[in-house]
Formats: structure tokens, sequence, C-alpha cells
């Protein structure tokens, strides 16, 4: 009884993490993740923010011709406009595909054998693991976001100083004169607040559906080592150790299904964030090289953190699938009988083949993959420098 209501407990508190998420998103008109309401006229608001965004971002380059600064955090700024379009447009084109995304997630609690410790246990590690995710990245990137929004008030009071944190300018508008500076930066000001709020989110809830893989991936291991158990003890049962493969199978091909449904529906926007990023570094350090370039200490880190912890999380993927690899291998599979033999070597077969997300299916999402874009950040780097 005790175990069971760990479980119950563990799906209470991922729902409530997820509720959360939700309600922040429904404030932009967003319930795809609610299988309600899929949208509603309150996204049109943060639709034409992100349009607008992107377009203000194109114009200001464009002015800031000869001003090498300027014209860099204009382009830098604008990646963030089109990785929120892009959020953005994957999550109202396939509305059935979010709120399908999250069932699932929450049906592999109720798959977990409650009367179990060590699954339950399992239940209670992913889930605290995700709402400390959560937390830490909520905190920091709105404390980044608090302390941008304050820069331009502390310079001006203390230095004097007009300083503006984003790369937009408005048309018709000065930035010397008294009015065009705070009238850019209110606008400014109201993307900054607008924008990251919907980001963070989007963000929070891949942590879900990521963190609900590697669960998957630890209860096929329990399973696995349940199964192993039976296999060696003395009153070994042929109907039990089947039981016990067949679930084993339905919940690999579930695991299996899952991860590429989450792949197909991710893999275009996990391509456009890395792309993003990686060309917000390059630009970021030709400008760093260049001389001192306040943004560029905001922006360097959060590029290079964002692009680490989607290769970071894909890493843990891996390292759960290979784990249960290895748990295949120490089962007394010999021991058991031919037909069982059979559907043992189907699992394998199919641990041995396991589907990964990828960025756009160029790439598989790992620090591999981290690597090789640092590297191809640094070409592109010095080819800037020779130009």
């Amino acid at each position: 009884m005790e175990t069971h209501i760990g479980k119950q407990h563990s799906l209470e508190r991922f729902q409530a993490m997820v509720a959360w998420q939700n309600r922040v998103l429904a404030l932009f008109g967003c319930y795809m993740y609610l299988g309600k309401e899929r949208v509603s006229y309150r996204i049109v608001p943060i639709c034409f923010m992100a349009c607008s965004f992107v377009l203000l971002s194109l114009y200001s380059a464009v002015q800031a011709r000869g001003n090498m600064g300027q014209a860099v955090l204009s382009i830098v700024v604008l990646f963030y406009g089109i990785i929120g379009v892009t959020r953005l447009a994957v999550a109202i084109s396939n509305p059935a595909g979010c709120y399908r995304s999250i069932q699932i997630a929450e049906e592999m609690y109720q798959r977990a054998n409650g009367s179990n410790p060590a699954e339950c246990n399992v239940l209670a590690k992913y889930t605290d693991l995700f709402c400390k995710s959560v937390q830490l990245y909520t905190v920091c990137f709105v404390l980044s976001v608090v302390v941008l929004t304050l820069m331009p008030f502390a310079l001006y009071l203390l230095r004097g100083e007009r300083y503006l944190p984003l790369g937009i300018v408005l048309p018709f508008t000065a930035e010397t004169d008294d009015f065009g500076f705070w009238c850019t930066l209110v606008v400014q000001l109201a993307y900054m607040y607008t924008g990251p709020f919907g980001l963070i989110p989007s963000q929070n809830i891949y942590f879900a559906f990521v963190f609900n893989i590697c669960l998957q991936y630890e209860l096929l291991i329990e399973r696995l080592k349940q199964l192993d158990e039976r296999i060696r003890s003395s009153n070994n049962l042929k109907l039990t150790v089947r039981d016990q493969l067949v679930k084993i199978i339905q919940l690999q091909q579930e695991s299996t299904n899952y991860i590429t449904h989450i792949e197909r529906f991710y893999q275009l926007q996990s391509f456009v964030e890395f792309l993003c990023n990686s060309l917000q570094v390059a630009l970021t350090l030709n400008e760093l090289h260049r001389n001192f370039w306040l943004p560029g200490l905001f922006i360097l880190p959060i590029a290079v953190m964002q692009m680490l912890i989607l290769c970071s999380l894909g890493t843990l993927i891996e390292l759960k699938s290979d784990q249960f690899k290895d748990q295949l291998y120490d089962i007394a599979w010999p021991e058991m009988d031919l037909p069982e033999q059979g559907m043992f070597k189907y699992v394998l077969k199919s641990a041995q083949q396991p589907k990964q997300l990828t960025c756009g299916r160029f790439a598989v999402i790992n620090m591999n993959l981290f690597l090789a874009i640092h590297k191809k950040i640094y070409s592109f780097f010095m080819m800037l420098q020779n130009m």
C-alpha cells in the first residue's frame, strides 16, 4: 500500500509541475498540452510579437551598417526571434502531438508496478530530477532577464549612459534624443518580458519528455532484474518467465514508439535551435575579439549553456540505453526454454538498434555533437578573423 502511495505521489508531482507550465502557456493562449482548447485568440498577440521582433531585428541590422557592434547585436537577437517563431510554429501546427506527448508520459507512471519498491523509486527519482531541473532552469533564466532589464536603468542612474539591452530600434525614432531612447527601451522591455516567459515553459516541457524516456529505460532495467531473479530461482515457473518477457517487450515497444514520436515532433526545432545558438556563439566571439562588448558577456554563456543542456539530455538517454543493453547481457538466458529464448533475442535485437533524438536527422544529440559544433564554431570564427 505504501509503495502504491509513492507511485501516486510521483504522478501527482509530475502533473503539478506540468500544470504550472500550462498555466503560463495559457496566458499566451496556448492550450495544446491540455487537450481541451487547442489555441485561443490570446495567441495572436504573442505571434505578432514574435514575428515583429524578427522584422525589427532585420530592420535594425540593416540600419546599423557601418556600426559592427550594433549590427552583430541585431543579428544575434534576431536568432532568439527565430527560435521563438519556430517553437510557436511547431506547437500550433501539431497541437494533438503536444497533448499526446504528455498523455504518454503520464501513462508511463500508471504502467509502473506500484507494489514494487524499486519501480516506485525510479518514478520518484526522475520526478524529482524533472522538478529540480525545471526550478533551476526557470530561476536562472528569470534572473538573467531581470539583470538585463535593470542594466539600462542602473547605467543611466550611476553613469548617465544610455544603454539599450537589445539590438532593435524603432522606425522613425532616434536613440540620441530622450523620446526616441525611452520609447525604444519600453518596446525592448516588453519583448524581453513576454518572449522569455513563453520560452521557459516550452523548454521545461521538453525536460519532462526527456526524463520520461530515461524513466522508461530504468523501468525496463528493473523488470530485467526481476526476470533474472525468476529465471535463477529454484521454483522457476515457465509461465511467470513468459509473462515477464511479454511485459518487457510491450514496455520496450512503447518506449521506442515514444522516442520516435518525440523525435518526429522536435527534430526541426532542435535543428533551428542548434543552428541559431552556434551562429550566436561565433558572431559573439568575433565581436569580443575585436573589442570589449558588454552584451556578448551575456549572450555567449547563454547560447553555450543552451546547447550544453540539450546535448547533456541526449547523452543521458544514450547512457540509459547502454545500461539497458548491459543488463540484457547479464540475464541468465541459457536457462530459459527455447520459446522464451526466442522472445529474449527479439528484445536484444531491438535494444541493439535504439531510437535516438537527432538534430534535424543530421546528427544525434549528444556530447559528441556539442564538441563537433564547437569545432565548427572555431573554424567559422577563424574565417571571420581573416575577412
